[in-house]
């Protein structure tokens, strides 16, 4: 047994060589393996900041040939896009985009047949009305009202200045201001009376003589308006005026005549829903700084912030027995002057504080009313 071991062992050796040399083939290979992969993965990461590696320059060829130009085309006919069908609210853009704008020239014509052209597009005699409106303001400055008077007076009869047109209200306007410039001085007038004062005078008296206001002769003349002091043989000079009121709803305006002139224009506010009504009223009494009558039956004194009536109130009745009654209608003032121009009253004439005080000041009872469209 000894032998055989020996003999199988000899055999060994003499057949599998030097086994230091296996062992560094073994240790060897491997390494040169690793190696090779660590050159191979280093010359990949070089083409990253280099060349652009061949796959990559393929991709976008590749693409390019499966897309299919056809399907493109085809596609909306047999499939409808989302965006072929617009929201409700793409529509109304759509809309207001597309609206047609109106031509400057078509609204410049509109304004010329309604005559609001610029005041310097007006002419009347060959003068341009903003140069006749500017010569006006430089009369009523130096208080020569007369002579302004006679420039606006004949504006307002005009062809080329038609009824509450923009350049017609423009004239109106500076001729108000020329006319009550003209109506509270002592400037001699045609339409003044001088009247020199006699024992047993007052100043109701002479107001009622001559048709006109206690205030009105007060202002004219130069005497306080808490004095009612005059002396025989004092000179006062009383506007004598042939006072109408009228009145359009549709202008929201209030004008007051001397006969058949113009001599002031207001802006009013009348009656929400149709409540100022049409037709001829004269003004039956007059208050200064008036009480309320609510129509819940309250009594509101003056200067209460629910009392409606402003600083005046001018009762107005109606001319004819047989006529409608209209309780409580009138003219008067307001606390809320941004109503004036608008329909919000109860059905009365509403006026600016400030306007209602002049007119009242200028005309006396049983003045004529008329109310129209």
């Amino acid at each position: 047994m000894k032998d055989i071991q020996f003999s199988f062992d000899t055999d060994r050796q003499r057949r599998g060589g030097n086994p230091w040399i296996l062992r560094v083939a073994i240790i060897a290979i491997p390494l040169v393996v690793i190696l090779t992969v660590l050159l191979l993965l280093a010359r990949g990461g070089g083409d990253d900041t280099g060349k652009t590696p061949a796959v990559s320059r393929q991709e976008p060829v590749s693409v390019q040939q499966v897309e299919p130009q056809a399907h493109e085309t085809v596609a909306p006919v047999s499939v409808p896009t989302p965006v072929a069908v617009p929201t409700p609210q793409e529509s109304i853009k759509e809309e207001v985009v597309e609206a047609p704008a109106v031509p400057p020239e078509v609204v410049a014509e509109a304004d010329k047949m309604i005559g609001n052209q610029p005041l310097d597009m007006v002419k009347v005699n060959g003068r341009t009305l903003s140069d006749i409106l500017a010569e006006a303001e430089a009369l009523n400055q130096k208080h020569e009202y007369i002579q302004a008077r006679k420039l606006l007076e004949p504006l307002l009869k005009a062809e080329e200045i038609r009824p509450y047109s923009s350049p017609w209200l423009a004239v109106a306007g500076a001729l108000s201001k020329t006319n009550t410039g003209l109506f509270f001085s002592d400037i001699p007038f045609p339409r003044k009376i001088n009247h020199t004062v006699k024992r047993g005078d007052t100043l109701d008296r002479i107001a009622n003589q001559y048709k006109t206001t206690v205030e009105a002769v007060q202002k004219s003349n130069g005497i306080p308006e808490n004095s009612s002091v005059i002396r025989i043989g004092d000179n006062l000079r009383i506007y004598k005026g042939d006072w109408r009121i009228r009145v359009s709803r549709s202008n929201h305006l209030l004008m007051l005549c001397d006969g058949d002139d113009l001599f002031k224009v207001y802006q009013v506010g009348i009656g929400k829903q149709e409540r100022t009504p049409n037709g001829t009223f004269v003004i039956s009494s007059k208050v200064k700084e008036p009480e309320w009558y609510a129509p819940d039956g309250r009594v509101i004194p003056f200067g209460d912030t629910d009392n409606l009536l402003g600083t005046r109130w001018l009762a107005l009745q109606h001319t004819t027995e047989s006529g409608p009654g209209y309780k409580g209608l009138g003219i008067h003032g307001t606390w809320q002057p941004e109503t004036v121009g608008t329909n919000s009253s109860n059905g009365c004439v509403r006026m600016r504080n400030a306007d209602v005080e002049e007119l009242y000041a200028i005309v006396p009872r049983l003045t004529p009313v008329e109310i129209t469209d």
